[in-house]
């Protein structure tokens, strides 16, 4: 089964839970202050950090253990999830003793001290539902997945509405979430024991520590490089800035959310392509439809921003609607990252995607440091630009010389012309009907130009040739 195919059934869990939480962002910014929303935003940030610890990049080694040594699962899920309860039980100790330090680290001395207790233990949630959540990736077992991301959006979102009727504020909102990933662990909890082998393996726990540990620091250091900027706009400004400057980034992730599912097929669809071989032979289509299909998205997102922004967010909002063509832009390069660097995965030289990553976070923070307190959110953003694109060619050179392909770098221009061309046109023309024009012209250039409307034609030819087969063959079985 393709990658395409396998990312449209994450697709499916992945375009429920967003709707849910687009469909809710008019309530939310409503029944939030921007100062609130800021809070959230930031506690969340905090709490992904302290998943990223407690994990220590055992979700990411079960993807390549399940596939590659399937004698070893039992084991490998005992070792991970055992591992994971030790570094629990620690994070849980230190937020309850050190937690008036911890949340003025992570807010500020005006806010309660049980903030930072509440993020650990929302990250303690996430951590668990994640790497069980990575189980059923490595299995392919999609439906599972779709299950379990639907269930702890509506229970998350849902809860954080109710509280907040009644309200319980930003605390009501993180006790939602910690509740509804609790909620999905114990309902999956009876399919991960039945697949653990209880028995230790201290070699297995440090393979799967060495492989996994620099994928953890990887992604602790692009939550920093990715999601600082709201903490420092939080510092250098106030709480009511990073709320606008949240608001802006939700709209922009539209074009994350379109990339989320092929981003939760391909960690293992990457190995089981390279161990069959065709690997090399298949990236270099891979590149060419990414760029085509995202850069749609990314297209039709910048140009109509202003009208998302205004029918999706509440009023108190509005300097978040600056940011969004610019994020557009940094997340479709965030897109073409994801495989860039498959060269450096499949050869092993994982210590060196968080070395690449800090570097990209330092010039990002480095560029917000610079550019927030003289242009606010705008200078977050445009500090990310800058991250992104270090982090694009870090990847990309070093992918190249690892795992050599041919990729088409003129299809994937035409991409990055037409994005660049759409952010000019959003603040130059006012008008939603010239944005429109364009926007259509944008991508029938896409289309064709990045060769997607080849592969749709060969998809038709494919279903054909299998549907006449089908028909054969059940003539053959009528005649006998």
């Amino acid at each position: 089964m393709t990658l395409w195919r396998k990312s449209l059934g994450y697709a499916v869990g992945r375009g429920v839970s967003s709707a849910i939480a687009f469909l809710l962002l008019p309530v939310l910014t409503r029944l939030l202050t921007a100062e609130q929303y800021g809070t959230w935003q930031v506690l969340e940030f905090w709490a992904v950090m302290v998943m990223f610890f407690i994990r220590l990049g055992l979700d990411q080694a079960i993807f390549r253990f399940y596939v590659l040594e399937k004698n070893k699962r039992g084991r490998c899920l005992f070792s991970a999830f055992s591992t994971m309860l030790v570094t629990s039980a620690f994070f849980i100790v230190v937020g309850f003793f050190f937690r008036a330090p911890l949340t003025k680290m992570f807010l500020g001395s005006e806010f309660s001290p049980n903030f930072a207790a509440l993020a650990i233990i929302w990250g303690v949630s996430d951590a668990f539902f994640s790497t069980a959540a990575a189980v059923f990736q490595a299995e392919e077992r999609v439906s599972l997945f779709i299950l379990m991301d639907i269930a702890r959006a509506t229970l998350g979102y849902g809860f954080s509405v109710l509280l907040l009727v009644l309200g319980f504020g930003v605390p009501g909102v993180i006790g939602s979430w910690i509740g509804a990933g609790f909620a999905v662990i114990i309902m999956v909890l009876p399919v991960i024991i039945r697949r653990m082998k209880f028995s230790t393996d201290t070699k297995l726990v440090s393979s799967m520590v060495k492989y996994g540990l620099p994928l953890a620091v990887n992604l602790f250091v692009v939550r920093i490089f990715s999601f600082s900027d709201r903490w420092i706009i939080a510092k250098l400004i106030d709480f009511s800035a990073t709320g606008a400057y949240s608001a802006g980034v939700k709209i922009a992730s539209i074009v994350v959310v379109a990339i989320m599912p092929i981003r939760y097929a391909w960690s293992a669809r990457l190995f089981h392509m390279y161990k069959q071989g065709t690997l090399k032979s298949e990236l270099p289509a891979i590149w060419r439809q990414l760029s085509g299909g995202i850069g749609i998205i990314a297209v039709g997102l910048i140009l109509l921003s202003p009208e998302i922004f205004k029918l999706l967010i509440g009023p108190g909002y509005e300097i978040g609607a600056k940011v969004v063509p610019i994020l557009a832009a940094a997340y479709f390069m965030d897109a073409l990252i994801l495989i860039a660097d498959a060269g450096i995965y499949v050869k092993g030289k994982t210590i060196l995607v968080p070395v690449f990553t800090a570097i990209a976070a330092v010039i990002n923070i480095g560029f917000n440091i610079i550019l927030i307190p003289k242009y606010g959110a705008v200078g977050a953003a445009v500090a990310a630009i800058f991250g992104f694109t270090a982090l694009l060619f870090l990847s990309w050179r070093t992918g190249q010389f690892f795992y050599p392909i041919k990729i088409p770098y003129d299809k994937i221009f035409i991409a990055f012309l037409a994005i660049g061309l759409s952010i000019w046109f959003v603040n130059s023309f006012p008008q939603v009907i010239f944005r429109i024009m364009v926007m259509l012209i944008l991508f029938a250039a896409l289309f064709f130009g990045t060769g997607l409307d080849r592969d749709f034609r060969n998809l038709h030819l494919s279903k054909s040739k299998k549907n006449e087969n089908n028909n054969e063959k059940g003539n053959l079985h009528n005649n006998s």
